[in-house]
């Protein structure tokens, strides 16, 4: 599994790949999904519990990507462009899975942000420190848990993520600055560098 999101790898390093993926270079495509692929089921898994939906919303999106490489555009955040045609498969998914013919939108969707912390070590975090975060985290409502989930699982802009969930952007950088507000009313100085220890942590 991988530490960081693939969006730490500059843009023009995906760019490159795309446009070699879209000549028919098969390992340029494979590094593109290798390196999404953590990211995708772990958003994946904080929407649905049906890992079998998951894996094949994951498997439509790449087998869409090569059936139609010749259509598709160069975007100009690859990492985004996944995101957003993912969880428009994901959602239809869900949507067939519950039988329904009205269209699920962003308010139907209980997202789940779950902290997991096996392989931390002692020394870098405190347990009562996870029990906080824990706690804080259980009382955020579904968007705001999406957002932070993007914020410190991504490279996404405001704006991106604000396109994702259906905010404004003002209202993501809302969402942020209050959560890790209340954060470090508790943890102080070392909010931002516990929750990136968290999700860099995040494996299913």
């Amino acid at each position: 599994m991988k530490n960081q999101s693939p969006k730490k790898n500059t843009e023009s390093h995906w760019h490159d790949l795309w446009v070699d993926f879209k000549k028919g270079d098969t390992n340029a495509f494979g590094i593109i999904y290798n390196e999404h692929i953590d990211f995708l089921f772990n958003y994946g898994r904080s929407i649905t519990r049906n890992v079998e939906v998951i894996e094949d919303s994951i498997q439509d999106l790449f087998l869409y990507l090569l059936s139609r490489k010749d259509q598709i555009i160069t975007p100009d955040y690859v990492q985004y462009y996944l995101l957003k045609a993912y969880k428009r498969i994901l959602i239809e998914k869900i949507r067939i899975e519950r039988k329904t013919e009205t269209r699920i939108d962003d308010e139907a969707i209980d997202f789940e942000l779950e902290v997991e912390t096996e392989g931390i070590a002692e020394k870098e975090i405190e347990e009562k420190k996870i029990a906080l975060i824990e706690n804080m985290i259980e009382k955020l409502d579904s968007k705001k848990k999406e957002v932070i989930f993007l914020k410190f699982q991504s490279g996404l802009s405001y704006a991106e993520i604000s396109d994702i969930v259906g905010i404004r952007p003002s209202s993501v950088k809302q969402i942020v600055y209050r959560v890790m507000s209340s954060f470090h009313e508790i943890i102080k100085d070392q909010a931002i560098e516990l929750l990136f220890l968290f999700f860099r942590c995040v494996r299913y």
